[in-house]
């Protein structure tokens, strides 16, 4: 019998190659994204497009009434989205919080509904500087939690732990993904912004990998 696991896909890039390594390791595949209320709610409209091809069961749960307990993030609120390459002071402002404990414990809900044996998330390497809950001490605490909390046991996982977003871009290259199926910018505009620290992320990764982006962008490349 095929283990199943869920994605928590959000329909950007790292997802969209997650979503991908579980097929490809023989998991049957339950998707979860979240509304939270986040302005590249375009990355939602990838997401539901990709799973309706791969004829993956998906789900979007609406969670933006917990806006009021996850506010003062630039992602959620009117504040301006900070600029230029990743740095921990300003980069800061895209902090959702709690936001990664929260939809682990939903997703972890989840799997147990669906029978599920793990929840998988994007958590990778590059993040880790800038986001308390992408950090392999939160990712460890909280599979410890998940595996106790029900009578049936739900593994955390984050496999990209230890890869950076070039890392994880090559690894979907391997599998052949076409990433004009996602959505990265923090700005949801009909364009990728080119300048937000996702964005400029984003860039590099595919700069390191000797390929271009294919994506259209408001600035030139």
């Amino acid at each position: 019998m095929t283990d199943t696991v869920v994605v928590i896909y959000s329909g950007g890039m790292d997802s969209f190659t997650l979503l991908h390594l579980a097929r490809a390791r023989g998991f049957q595949v339950h998707a979860l994204s979240f509304d939270y209320g986040q302005r590249h709610v375009r990355e939602l409209e990838c997401a539901r497009r990709v799973c309706t091809e791969l004829g993956v069961p998906h789900k979007v749960i609406d969670i933006r009434a917990l806006g009021e307990v996850m506010a003062g993030s630039a992602l959620t609120g009117n504040m301006a989205v900070p600029e230029g390459h990743y740095e921990e002071e300003s980069m800061k402002a895209t902090v959702v919080p709690n936001r990664n404990m929260i939809l682990l414990s939903l997703a972890t809900g989840y799997a147990v509904t669906a029978g599920a044996v793990s929840v998988w998330y994007g958590a990778h390497g590059g993040d880790h500087a800038i986001y308390p809950d992408c950090r392999p001490g939160f990712v460890e605490k909280m599979d410890a939690v998940c595996r106790v909390a029900n009578y049936q046991p739900v593994g955390i996982e984050a496999p990209f732990m230890g890869s950076d977003k070039g890392a994880i871009l090559a690894q979907g290259m391997k599998m052949g993904l076409d990433y004009s199926k996602t959505w990265t910018c923090y700005n949801g505009r009909e364009k990728a912004c080119g300048r937000c620290g996702s964005c400029v992320e984003r860039l590099e990764a595919f700069a390191k990998n000797g390929l271009s982006d294919p994506l259209p962008y408001e600035v030139a490349r």
